[in-house]
C-alpha cells in the first residue's frame, strides 16, 4: 500500500504516510482506482521529465504547479482529493507562532484585564488591517456616514 504513495511523496515531499492514508479513508475514495491514477501520474510524470531540459525545468517549478500540470494532463479524479489535502497542511507552523507572539504583545501586565474579545478584536485589526494610523484617521473623517453612525445611540449595521 506504501508504494502508490510514492508519487505524492515524490511531488510533494515525505509527509507522514500515516496520516495521509487515515484522512484519505475519510475522502471515499477508491483505493484501486487510485492505485490505477497513481500508476498514471508516474507514468505521465516520467513523461513529462524526459529530457535533461525538461527535467531542469520541471525541478524550477513549485509543488503546487508540478501537481496542477498533472491534473490538467490527465483525468484523475481520485489523486485531486489527496492532492488538495496534502497541500493545505502547513509546511511550518510560523502564522500560528505570529499570532501567539502578537496576542502576547497586546495582552501584557499592564492590559491583564482587558477582555479576550478586545484581545481578538485588536488581533483581528493588526493582522487584517494595512493602513497607517494616519490614513485610517484621514480616511473616517472623510465617510460622513460612518462617522454619523458611530455617534449616534443607535444601533447601525457595518455595510460592505
Amino acid at each position: 500500500m506504501f508504494s502508490m504513495f510514492t508519487t505524492v511523496n515524490v511531488l510533494c515531499g515525505a509527509y507522514n504516510t500515516g496520516l495521509l492514508l487515515i484522512s484519505i479513508a475519510r475522502l471515499n475514495i477508491s483505493m484501486d482506482e487510485l492505485y490505477d491514477e497513481c500508476v498514471a501520474a508516474t507514468s505521465l510524470l516520467e513523461h513529462l521529465t524526459k529530457g535533461p531540459q525538461e527535467k531542469e525545468k520541471w525541478q524550477s517549478k513549485r509543488t503546487s504547479e508540478k501537481w496542477m500540470e498533472i491534473l490538467q494532463a490527465a483525468d484523475l479524479p481520485n489523486i485531486q482529493p489527496v492532492v488538495s489535502f496534502v497541500l493545505s497542511i502547513p509546511s511550518s507552523t510560523g502564522f500560528a507562532e505570529r499570532i501567539f507572539s502578537l496576542m502576547k504583545n497586546k495582552w501584557t501586565d499592564v492590559r491583564n484585564k482587558c477582555s479576550t474579545e478586545l484581545i481578538r478584536c485588536e488581533l483581528i485589526v493588526t493582522l487584517n488591517y494595512d493602513m497607517s494610523c494616519s490614513e485610517f484617521y484621514s480616511a473616517v473623517l472623510k465617510d460622513k456616514q460612518l462617522l454619523n453612525a458611530a455617534r449616534s445611540q443607535k444601533k447601525y449595521k457595518w455595510r460592505k
